[in-house]
């Protein structure tokens, strides 16, 4: 009796635990616009012309990409891969044809730095996802990449 009231207690602690864990909310998409757009013209200095016609660019493709993206199949099932691919590649080239929308509104040193932008960015989500979950001390030498098994050839990793 005294373990099964022991296991009861540590389940429900740790679910009013998790329950407890602030929630990642982004707000609605044209507060994500209106964020996405204030970071671009705070980094490239933007005018309001320009701020304007970024927010138009983003408002389109944000609106173009709810439409195609597909409703959820259910609670506990998953779009095989090919699905999630295909999404994927669609998505990545919706991304580059409105990146390449706002560079054509740029000036040649706003475009540098939106380039430069763009670059960090990748490298950044490269870290998400390569990284060691290791604390500092345990972690094998990274001469070879950035990670165990990683051919990525970034050996300038913090």
């Amino acid at each position: 009796m005294k373990k099964t009231v022991l296991v009861l207690m540590i389940a429900l602690m740790g679910t009013i635990m998790t329950n407890a864990q602030p929630q990642r909310h982004h707000g609605s998409p044209e507060q994500m616009v209106q964020q996405r757009v204030e970071r671009l013209a705070k980094v490239l200095d933007l005018t309001e012309e320009q701020q304007a016609e970024v927010t138009k660019i983003y408002t389109t493709e944000m609106e173009s990409m709810a439409k195609e993206r597909p409703a959820h199949p259910g609670q506990g099932q998953k779009p095989d891969d090919e699905t999630m691919k295909a999404q994927h590649e669609k998505m990545t080239a919706q991304h580059e044809a409105t990146d390449a929308k706002i560079e054509a509104l740029l000036t040649p040193e706003q475009a540098a730095k939106f380039a430069e932008l763009k670059q960090h960015n990748g490298e950044r989500g490269h870290d998400k996802k390569h990284r060691d979950p290791r604390p500092e001390g345990q972690r094998p030498d990274r001469g070879k990449g950035c990670c165990n098994g990683c051919d990525c050839k970034s050996t300038d990793k913090k």
